[in-house]
């Protein structure tokens, strides 16, 4: 083999590789939903009474005490994989929502997450996911292997809070698109 054919042939193969790679990092960049779809929190969930606002923010194992520093020793262990952290508003307000999902990986992580937060006070919220609660200023409920949380965003700027009754609404919209 000459000094062309070589220098080809060594080409060919990185060229190979590299699309080898590229291809394994995008499919395992874009977690799969169980029903086979891209995962919906990506891109937003599509929600008919509300509006995405802003991206999605997202979280792994290796950045997630960036946004809960101190109770992700929690999460952890119950088989935390992802959190994706979406902001809502419902249109004709100005009523901003925060929207905690996270990926526990199987729904018993997801209920371990549930239980430990709804121990104390608050009240069961009959027909939200697998399991739902709320103390009036906040909604948790789990879905398969999803553990929500639904809070009004405080870190926005604008006049109103959301209340409960916008965070139950926006809760069982999610539940839907979910379940």
């Amino acid at each position: 083999m000459n000094k062309i054919e070589y220098k080809t042939k060594g080409f060919q193969i990185t060229l190979l590789a590299m699309t080898f790679l590229a291809f394994s990092l995008l499919h395992g960049c874009a977690p799969e939903h169980k029903n086979g779809n891209k995962n919906p929190f990506l891109h937003g969930l599509g929600l008919k009474s509300f509006v995405h606002h802003g991206p999605t923010e997202i979280y792994n194992r290796d950045n997630i005490f960036d946004y809960i520093n101190g109770e992700a020793e929690a999460y952890l262990p119950l088989g935390f994989r992802l959190l994706y952290i979406g902001r809502y508003r419902k249109p004709g307000t100005d009523k901003m929502m925060l929207v905690d999902a996270y990926d526990m990986g199987a729904p018993k992580g997801a209920r371990g997450v549930f239980d430990l937060y709804s121990r104390k006070g608050g009240v069961k919220i009959e027909g939200l996911g697998s399991a739902g609660w709320t103390d009036n200023s906040i909604i948790l409920f789990c879905r398969d292997r999803y553990f929500f949380r639904v809070w009004p965003d405080s870190n926005t700027e604008t006049d109103g809070i959301a209340e409960l009754k916008d965070l139950l609404e926006l809760s069982r919209s999610i539940d839907g698109r979910v379940g």
